[in-house]
């Protein structure tokens, strides 16, 4: 079987990298070759029925006829097997177009003796097979193709020589092509011209390969950064959750039962260490969700109407969007919108871009929050008139703890992880999310899931 992808941010590439990704785009290559191989069928036919008569060529024409049959036979064979085994293991591709490869050649040579031998100028299509073998193998492999494809002409081209092969003659070649003297010489630069092709194919696929090989180990690296990063949110998380909690309780118990008795300073910093703690709490709660993005595959999916939850959200953030001074309205659903997901996890999403869009709406406007369901999946929608996200900012408003000038200016209390957990979260669960926004006109979000949450996907 292939060995397991290095995953981040969605994309992915093989540690065994030096052929392909995988065997899947592997597969995509030799159904290529098939596609190119059904034009050769045409060339074949199309010369034998229409050429052939038209320059009164005395050829084998049923012999021509049964090779490129058996071309045909032999790629209906391939693109049947294509088409009903799915593709999962790289080196048995590889096998296979080896083995499609030399099929090729040998056919080719068999139809080069059918049809004028070295008179004929399509044996540069043995130059093809070496380019394809430096694109699809590696190292000696290439080689062996190359003299593969010289044993087979040379054979040929002797064979038919001294008489052990038959040759038909193509009524436009001279004598001269009959003499040992140009056949050696055309032989030798066919030699040549084959072998400098494998290594150039070589060399420069050599150090594509190289440059791809240090991608791999440098996303392996990034991979393992991103997983250190995560474990360390989590020990934050764990360490400081509980004195932060301990001291913000400590606080309101201090205001709640002498706070009447205390001078206007003493209170007044209470309050406001107070508020700095509640900070502190929320962004210890912000990374105990970012940490949890990766657990979707232990959370227990039920199926959830969407609407119904997205209203319940509405109603909770009721409280704060009146002390903001924004409304908020949602678009009435005629039917359910139904959705099969990790409940807690959709929750967190709708509830930040809410709470995002009441906040900076700039204390005025209305936000407008919208449910779609259609065959395809379902859209989330969450709009605001508020202050809006500059152009240059856009792109960076999902990195963690990012926060725009402007909305630094209007909360000192974000922690800059809120649209990093919907990302996160929206693209656990095989969504996507996208932005528009417009300085001091407002930003719309929209989430677009499919109906049913895989496992383990990511997107981009």
């Amino acid at each position: 079987m292939d060995r397991e992808p290095l995953q981040a941010n969605g994309e992915s590439i093989m540690p065994d990298s030096s052929h392909f990704v995988s065997a899947a785009s592997l597969r995509l290559r030799l159904d290529w070759l098939n596609r190119l191989r059904w034009g050769a069928v045409a060339v074949v036919l199309g010369s034998v029925l229409v050429v052939g008569p038209w320059l009164k060529l005395d050829l084998p024409m049923a012999g021509i006829l049964t090779t490129a049959g058996g071309l045909f036979g032999l790629n209906l064979l391939y693109v049947v097997r294509n088409r009903r085994l799915p593709p999962v293991n790289i080196r048995s591709e590889i096998r296979l177009v080896k083995v499609q490869m030399v099929g090729d050649l040998l056919i080719l040579t068999e139809l080069l003796n059918l049809t004028g031998g070295l008179e004929n100028p399509f044996f540069f299509i043995y130059i093809i097979h070496v380019i394809l073998a430096s694109l699809l193998f590696k190292g000696r492999e290439i080689y062996q193709i190359a003299a593969l494809a010289v044993v087979l002409f040379t054979g040929e081209t002797l064979g038919e020589f001294f008489g052990i092969l038959p040759h038909h003659h193509l009524l436009s070649a001279g004598d001269m092509t009959h003499e040992l003297p140009f056949v050696l010489a055309a032989l030798g630069a066919f030699w040549l011209v084959m072998f400098t092709c494998a290594y150039l194919g070589a060399s420069i696929m050599k150090h594509n390969r190289a440059i791809k090989d240090e991608l791999v180990e440098r996303q392996a690296s990034l991979v393992q950064a991103d997983a250190e990063k995560m474990e360390f949110f989590r020990f934050v998380t764990h360490e400081v959750k509980s004195p932060v909690s301990t001291a913000q309780s400590a606080v309101e118990a201090a205001l709640e039962l002498d706070g009447d008795g205390l001078s206007t300073p003493v209170r007044g910093l209470l309050e406001r260490g107070l508020g700095r703690l509640e900070q502190a709490n929320r962004m210890v709660r912000d990374l105990a969700d970012l940490t949890r993005g990766g657990e979707l595959r232990q959370s227990e999916k039920t199926e959830l109407d969407l609407g119904s939850l997205v209203a319940e959200v509405v109603v909770r953030f009721e409280e704060l969007a009146a002390s903001e001074g924004v409304g908020v309205m949602m678009k009435p659903l005629t039917a359910p919108v139904i959705l099969h997901a990790d409940a807690n996890m959709v929750d967190k999403v709708v509830a930040n871009l809410v709470g995002n869009a009441i906040r900076y709406s700039g204390g005025a406007g209305v936000v407008n929050v919208a449910v779609i369901g259609d065959a395809d999946g379902v859209v989330l929608v969450v709009s605001d008139q508020g202050i809006g996200i500059p152009a240059e900012d856009q792109k960076r408003v999902f990195d963690e703890f990012f926060r725009t000038q402007r909305a630094r200016e209007l909360s000192g209390l974000g922690t800059g992880l809120g649209l990093a957990i919907v990302r996160r979260f929206v693209r656990r669960m095989g969504g996507r999310i996208t932005l528009e926004s417009e300085v001091g006109v407002g930003s719309k979000f929209t989430v677009r899931w499919p109906l049913e949450i895989g496992n383990d996907e990511e997107t981009s």
